[in-house]
């Protein structure tokens, strides 16, 4: 029949379909739960209430972000991070601290935010 490729070309087409849906479901499960957007990131870490040591977290101002891919990553891994911006630390007991952010990043693989601060006031 014209147009049928032969059916050695036919077991490739359909495996190299299948592993491109693999590729995708696993890039979809470590898809984002926010827009990459600096806004929805920054919504999305405030509305979280499960930070280590019952601690609140409230973050203002995040800028510079980026979005990359395992390939771009230095943890060789997708990762979402924000250099700019400011978080208030509040643990029981003690008061509040207002930090600039160094850098605060969201590993979709291991759903985690990593925060790092310095000039804590």
């Amino acid at each position: 029949m014209p147009g049928l490729l032969p059916r050695s070309r036919r077991l490739s087409l359909g495996a190299a379909l299948l592993l491109g849906s693999v590729q995708l479901s696993s890039t979809a499960a470590h898809a984002l739960p926010f827009d990459p957007l600096p806004s929805a990131f920054q919504s999305w870490l405030n509305s979280r209430n499960d930070w280590p040591y019952s601690e609140e977290r409230r973050f203002e101002g995040l800028a510079e972000c980026s979005d990359q891919t395992p390939a771009m990553s230095p943890y060789r891994m997708a990762i979402f991070t924000c250099i700019k911006g400011t978080v208030t630390l509040q643990r029981p007991g003690q008061p509040k601290q207002q930090c600039e952010i160094q850098r605060v990043s969201y590993f979709p693989s291991k759903q985690r935010v990593r925060l790092w601060t310095s000039n804590c006031r």
